[in-house]
């Protein structure tokens, strides 16, 4: 078992150790009718009694059609739920709209609450909690936490918060940052590659998987993928096109990407050839590394793929000697990080992304190169710039947005248009763009939430600098007066 505290009740997530016999706590939660999947999470309190209602919410069919990532996220929510109303001497099964609201108070807003989460974290909590408990009502009879009428609506993986009440006030901006691509760079030459401020090479520099972190993080900021779905991806997926194409497509799997969704994304040359720098020089250290000390010939539950078709269908050979047929796109992130491939020297992974022992990379070792690296840029005694995984996703809507609106506006002086027809158009193709390329199913998230800043953006601003006059960097020092918005400061480097 893997455990993580959690004060009166305690949040657990099933290994894949061989056979629940084997194991007495989880042969107890089996006999409950709880599916014991690899990674499900479990709720038992401190005297290792289970909570039932949980574990059968992450065992229901709803559950188990979502990502493993989103099912970490609404177990810890939970947890915490349930352990609020402990301390009101509560059960969930009494739970009523006023604890709700106590609760939503207490998580963001108390002073006496150290940590306090985000407006959008908290969004997420109350997805969890909503779902649990029309889960509970659908399925076991018991209360339903909201009236029957604002009963929310599944999409997918999303849920609809309806109930304004409930909800943060807002989702501030502040709980989003976007960096230019100014910043973006000085953060990634002083934080993964171990520049001076001033673009100077370090003396006595030991970088370690150097040239995968810098491929990594060059692909979450110039493919607006998010950190799971770009960890994810396989080296067959990996785009071949030819030197001459400044953009590759490439099709992210369903498996892999939030809602279930296959879609197109697009990488830049200057990306994908550092993805392919990447594979010719840390990835193939690590495989040999890998091979050198037998860890893949040792590895548990590997597959060995035979063949892959035209049409993405992997055949597979399964550790009891059968052979499958799978569809790449449905093979999800945790099936994909056991498909190992026959190269001129033993076993290789088929994962993009591996660690140093030659293993695939989970997602969140990401979070420690980011660590890493934000603990590099602090030391170089760089003011507020600070970087997170999806903030490249932001940064890139950002990024895409300022191209959109040049080329839009050279577009318009080249025709000698009215300058003062409807502008409210304008702005809906430059949205959809950038929708279109964040794989976003509805607009208005990605103006509200990814583009926030450029709402208010002065339509005199974008008339005064059209044509030959308007640059990407203009467009983007508009919000240099914009806190959320980090820019390349002239003291930043040299």
């Amino acid at each position: 078992m893997v455990e993580s505290g959690g004060g009166t009740w305690w949040l657990h997530f099933a290994k894949d150790s061989g056979p629940a016999r084997d194991d007495g706590l989880l042969a107890r939660v089996g006999r409950l009718g709880v599916r014991l999947d690899a990674g499900r999470p479990l709720f038992l309190d401190h005297e290792g009694v289970p909570h039932d209602a949980g574990n059968k919410f992450f065992a229901s069919g709803r559950m188990r059609n979502l990502t493993a990532g989103t099912n970490r996220q609404y177990a810890f929510a939970l947890r915490t739920w349930f352990n609020f109303l402990q301390t009101r001497s509560k059960e969930w099964t009494g739970a009523a709209e006023n604890d709700l609201f106590d609760y939503r108070f207490w998580r963001t807003s108390a002073l006496d609450n150290p940590r306090r989460i985000s407006g959008a974290t908290w969004q997420g909590d109350l997805a969890a909690i909503l779902a649990f408990h029309d889960w509970a009502a659908d399925r076991l009879g018991t209360n339903r936490l909201l009236p029957a009428a604002q009963k929310q609506a599944w999409a997918g993986n999303r849920v609809a918060v309806r109930d304004p009440r409930a909800r943060a006030s807002a989702i501030r901006a502040a709980d989003v940052k976007w960096l230019s691509p100014g910043a973006f760079r000085l953060w990634r030459d002083v934080g993964i590659h171990g520049k001076e401020p001033g673009g100077a090479e370090k003396t006595r520099w030991r970088p370690r998987s150097q040239t995968r972190d810098a491929a990594f993080v060059d692909g979450l900021y110039r493919t607006g993928l998010r950190i799971q779905e770009l960890a994810s991806i396989c080296l067959i997926e990996l785009p071949t096109d030819g030197a001459a194409k400044a953009y590759a497509t490439a099709r992210l799997a369903g498996s892999c990407a939030k809602g279930g969704r296959s879609r197109r994304y697009w990488m830049g040359r200057e990306s994908l050839d550092g993805m392919w720098n990447y594979v010719q020089t840390d990835r193939a250290a690590a495989i040999l590394c890998g091979l050198e000390s037998g860890l893949y010939e040792s590895l548990a539950g590997r597959r060995i793929v035979q063949g892959i078709t035209d049409r993405g269908l992997v055949r597979i050979a399964e550790p009891g000697g059968s052979t499958v047929l799978a569809n790449l796109n449905d093979l999800s992130p945790a099936d994909r990080s056991l498909l190992f491939i026959k190269g001129p020297d033993g076993l290789e992974p088929l994962a993009l992304w591996l660690n140093e022992d030659g293993l695939p990379r989970a997602k969140r070792g990401w979070y420690k190169s980011f660590a890493l690296a934000n603990n590099r840029v602090r030391k170089a005694g760089i003011d507020r710039l600070e970087c997170h995984p999806h903030m490249l996703r932001h940064s890139f809507a950002l990024r895409w947005y300022a191209v959109g609106r040049l080329v839009w506006e050279r577009r318009r002086a080249g025709t000698g248009s009215d300058r003062l027809e409807d502008f409210r158009e304008q702005f809906g193709d430059t949205w959809s763009l950038v929708q279109t390329m964040l794989g976003h199913s509805d607009v208005n998230t990605t103006r509200n939430i990814y583009l926030e800043p450029f709402i208010g953006l002065d339509v005199e601003f974008l008339l005064a600098h059209s044509g030959d006059e308007l640059s990407r960097d203009g467009v983007l020092a508009f919000l240099r007066s914009d806190p959320r918005v980090r820019l390349l400061d002239p003291g930043d480097g040299k």
